[in-house]
């Protein structure tokens, strides 16, 4: 039987010479490559970005697990964490909130979709202070809405603020460096009033939930997707997901996790810190 020849079907083996050359190509194409990667400008996180964690709730339901959880988290991540308790949490903490260069806002605190205007199908989103109500305060914002009289629960005797979207766009300081925020509160994507007004005030993505949720449920939830998010480097849409997947919709409101606006769900923080 004849052996068989690799140049018999005209295939040809390259000599020492063309393997060099191909060799050289190769090389000369990849330190190009190298070259254009190393000229090409990247954007990298500001070195002086903060985060904050505002904890409005900590004066009747303080959770000490929480907060350690999601500061481990945010340092594991990269960033100082300042923390935000009982009478700090007003209304003037939240019109200088864009001037603190936060890169990761946390926000646990009650919040909620309330009437406008006194007309039932009006509708916007507040989150809540703990400064208490008086008419002689913020009266031009109390006029425009966009400071509210707000109360936890119905049978709450005490009064305090909220501070509606239009408070965002109109009377806050400062933008916000592409925040990540993070609210464990009621129903604060039930519509896109608050995250809208945030994101165009520079956050990149708003996070939170579509209805009423219970207090031990959005602890546990809220952070969990912190870590998945910033000590573990998923997605936000990854994020979302593990989260859901671990502890399902609030078992008494069937609130689920939601994220704003839903293009950011494919960039992890540190993504979208660099946008």
């Amino acid at each position: 039987m004849a052996k068989h020849n690799p140049r018999a079907l005209g295939t040809k083996t390259p000599g020492r010479h063309e393997a060099r050359w191909l060799w050289l190509a190769g090389a000369a194409i990849a330190f190009v490559a190298l070259g254009v990667w190393l000229l090409t400008p990247r954007v990298s996180i500001d070195p002086d970005l903060r985060a904050a964690l505002i904890d409005q709730l900590s004066p009747t339901y303080p959770n000490e697990q929480f907060r350690a959880s999601v500061a481990a988290d945010v340092a594991h991540f990269g960033l100082p964490c300042d923390i935000f308790e009982g009478d700090e949490v007003d209304v003037d903490l939240y019109r200088g909130i864009g001037e603190g260069n936060y890169g990761v806002l946390v926000i646990r605190s009650h919040s909620g979709s309330l009437e406008s205007g006194g007309a039932a199908n009006q509708r916007t989103t507040a989150l809540f202070t703990n400064e208490r109500y008086a008419e002689y305060k913020h009266v031009a914002e109390q006029l425009n809405e966009r400071v509210l009289i707000v109360r936890p629960f119905e049978a709450d005797p005490v009064l305090t603020f909220g501070v509606a979207p239009s408070f965002f766009a109109k009377s806050m300081r400062g933008e916000l460096p592409g925040t990540v925020v993070v609210v464990a509160g009621c129903s604060v994507l039930a519509r896109p009033d608050l995250a809208q007004a945030l994101v165009e005030r520079g956050a990149s993505v708003v996070v939170s939930w579509d209805r009423s949720v219970g207090l031990d449920y959005v602890d546990e939830a809220a952070a969990l997707f912190v870590r998945h998010l910033l000590a573990e480097g998923m997605t936000v849409e990854e994020a979302a997901a593990a989260t859901m997947a671990e502890v399902g919709a609030d078992p008494e409101f069937g609130a689920v996790l939601k994220y704003y606006p839903t293009s950011a769900g494919r960039h992890n923080a540190e993504e979208l810190l660099r946008r």
